[in-house]
């Protein structure tokens, strides 16, 4: 991505050792498989990794078992901590010091907590907590990644951090599962049977309310929308809403194996990335079912966002303003009736995202930090 800098990466022609470190209780998180996946495809680096393989807190030690392990037999010369590891930065930066310790800040606690769940009330004690131990946290550490050059402005003005200290890393996908296949049945020539597909944690910044609000608008068209995912916190309200606007055109699917969304995606007619929710946070990123339809070459609807740049108006995507179910309902009905338009434009996003957000180009990424 843009927004990259120089650091004056080591030159030579000795492999680099690096070892990634993450206790996450989703250890299998798509950040962290492209993010290994890049390093792995670097020749000149040799890559250990301190990851658990639990999911309870006992994951806290493995990690730390782990590392400690290959610090004493290793002693690699830099240290990734993946993301999150916020609650135990103070200890890896205690047992890596000396070395060169790079923090994968793909999100910001304080803006997600604070502004985006609010979950603390702003000015509170709380609230200053969770910003200086985050501010501390990106000045302290060497080196800054984050996903998207947005939330690098964002780190940089909000927290004080010098911009070239921080880089911009794509999330790109998981290219063993996304990749472009057969359709199961064609996109359907007749108007009863263009489905939409929308998948997610239904946080805020995605906008599930603006979808609902767009199946309420498409109620009387040849439209019906799958929608996977959700949470115990907010499927209550999903579901009063849906009850509210008298939906018919939903079908729900609480929960689909990261293995088997392929198949979903595959047979859906459009793709709703976003995001849509029209909050901070969502005007700064580009969503990870964004990049997966990308990769799988699927006609794709985002929101509007701060990384427009890349992306072209029924061209390798279709482009709507957040927050605007009006627009996002034109889009769809625009797709359907140009449903022919829509294979070209999964082409497109297919060449967009090998071109900016592939493993080869994390890859790339990755390697300008170590190696000249």
């Amino acid at each position: 991505m843009t927004g990259q800098s120089k650091l004056l990466p080591v030159q030579t022609d000795k492999p680099v050792s690096v070892c990634y470190i993450l206790s996450y209780y989703s250890p299998n998180y798509v950040r962290t498989a492209t993010l290994l996946a890049g390093l792995s495809r670097c020749k000149k680096i040799r890559l250990f990794q301190a990851i658990n393989t639990t999911t309870a807190i006992t994951r806290y030690i493995e990690t730390l078992f782990k590392l400690i392990k290959i610090k004493i037999i290793h002693n690699p010369d830099w240290y990734i901590l993946g993301f999150r590891g916020y609650e135990l930065y103070p200890v890896i930066r205690l047992i890596t010091f000396g070395k060169k310790l790079i923090f994968d800040h793909m999100m910001s606690p304080y803006d997600s907590l604070i502004n985006e769940k609010k979950k603390f009330r702003q000015g509170g004690i709380l609230d200053f907590l969770i910003f200086h131990y985050e501010k501390w946290i990106l000045h302290n550490a060497d080196i800054v990644l984050t996903d998207t050059t947005s939330h690098q402005m964002f780190i940089a003005n909000v927290f004080a951090v010098p911009k070239n200290k921080i880089h911009a890393i794509p999330v790109g996908a998981n290219e063993d599962l996304f990749y472009p296949r057969q359709k199961s049945a064609p996109i359907s020539t007749e108007r009863s049977n263009f489905n939409v597909l929308f998948y997610g944690s239904f946080l805020p910044l995605h906008g599930i309310e603006v979808i609902l609000h767009t199946a309420s608008r498409l109620k009387s068209e040849p439209v019906s929308f799958t929608l996977i995912g959700g949470n115990q916190t907010n499927l209550n309200s999903f579901h009063d809403t849906v009850r509210e606007l008298h939906l018919q055109n939903i079908q729900h699917i609480n929960w689909v194996d990261l293995e088997e969304l392929p198949s979903y995606m595959h047979d859906a007619d459009l793709i709703l990335g976003g995001p849509f929710g029209n909050t901070g946070q969502a005007r700064r990123v580009i969503t990870g079912k964004t990049f997966q339809a990308l990769a799988s070459g699927k006609p794709v609807i985002i929101g509007e966002t701060e990384n427009d740049s890349y992306f072209q108006d029924k061209i390798n995507c279709l482009i709507v303003p957040q927050g605007n179910p009006d627009s996002l309902a034109d889009a769809i009905r625009w797709s359907y009736t140009h449903s022919d338009l829509l294979p070209v434009i999964g082409e497109k996003g297919r060449q967009l995202y090998l071109e900016n957000f592939s493993i080869n180009c994390i890859k790339k990424y990755i390697r300008n930090l170590f190696i000249q």
